[in-house]
């Protein structure tokens, strides 16, 4: 059986097209859809369309549909979860909510064991090294290889307490997304699986509609890591001619910076619009559409100088 193995489509419909079209051309028989289909891009109705037409599919949910449910407001924070919201029919989103967190398939001689985080299945064992947010300090210099990347993934086995949730665990295949990280290993019969971010790569390597193809045959497991190229610019400018660009630009500004350089921002943002929001004695969280304009005003300003690693 051959599976694409799909996470982090972030309402990039573009890039699940590319994904779902090459999986056909290499002959997917089946899908593995691992959550956060919603926010960031502004297709979120389109990329549900798609997925509910898939064969032979299952599905579970991520953190960003839960992100969906923000109170109403006039704050800067959440007015791009409003925005996506408003774009999505009824339909889609009963059809959202319903997806379960986690699943278990028995599979081909194995077992399949889906999450949205590696937090299910390793703990935090993964996140000193391979988390968006502190990724570009171990590569500050520039794009990583595939090779550089896996290398260093397969090295956390020299850790104590990553060997210890992997021998906690029984053989089979786990697959998660969430980190926006493409990686896959086996350890000891365990095979952990992340495909990367089909919409929102931030493994400082390549742009790309990123999705893993997974082929189990009698027990055994064996990966393939697909990346399939397009025009980063043509992207951004689809954006910005959408209503998103117009409802939340601070978010959608973002988002671009981050496609450009394959680098995550939005953490190191946030922790700078707080320190903003603290110099000027503003208490409102979240953050109010002024302060948070405001804030990004000047990230904009200095991030190059505060974060160089983040724009190599």
């Amino acid at each position: 059986m051959k599976y694409a193995v799909i996470s982090d489509i972030h309402g990039n419909a573009p890039a699940l097209r590319l994904a779902l079209e090459d999986a056909a051309r290499q002959d997917a028989q089946g899908y593995l859809l691992l959550g956060d289909y919603c926010i960031s891009a502004p297709w979120a109705h389109e990329v549900v369309q798609l997925l509910r037409g898939l064969p032979n599919a299952q599905f579970i949910s991520g953190n960003d549909e839960r992100h969906l449910d923000v109170p109403p407001g006039d704050d800067g924070q959440y007015e791009v979860s409003r925005w996506c919201m408003s774009t999505l029919t009824p339909e889609d989103k009963r059809w959202l909510d319903a997806l379960p967190e986690t699943l278990t398939i028995p599979c081909g001689g194995t077992t399949l064991h889906m999450a949205h985080s590696s937090l299910a299945f390793v703990g935090k064992t993964l996140h000193t090294r391979f988390r968006t947010s502190v990724l570009p300090g171990f590569y500050p210099d520039g794009p990583v290889s595939r090779e550089a990347l896996l290398a260093d993934f397969r090295a956390l086995w020299d850790r104590p307490d990553f060997r210890e949730y992997i021998h906690a665990l029984e053989p089979g295949v786990y697959l998660f997304g969430h980190n926006h990280i493409q990686t896959h290993a086996d350890f000891e019969g365990r095979m952990l699986v992340n495909p990367g971010a089909c919409g929102m790569p931030l493994d400082c390597g390549d742009f790309g509609a990123a999705y893993s193809l997974m082929t189990i045959e009698d027990g055994r497991v064996t990966v393939e890591e697909r990346r399939i190229p397009y025009d980063t610019e043509e992207l951004i400018a689809q954006v910005k001619a959408s209503g998103q660009y117009a409802a939340a630009r601070v978010w959608s500004e973002l988002i671009f910076s981050e496609w450009r350089t394959r680098r995550e921002k939005i953490y190191q943002f946030l922790d700078s619009c707080e320190a903003y929001a603290q110099s000027i004695g503003d208490s409102r969280r979240p953050f109010s559409k002024s302060t948070w304009e405001a804030a990004f005003a000047e990230w904009t300003a200095h991030a190059r100088e505060w974060h160089p690693e983040l724009f190599v």
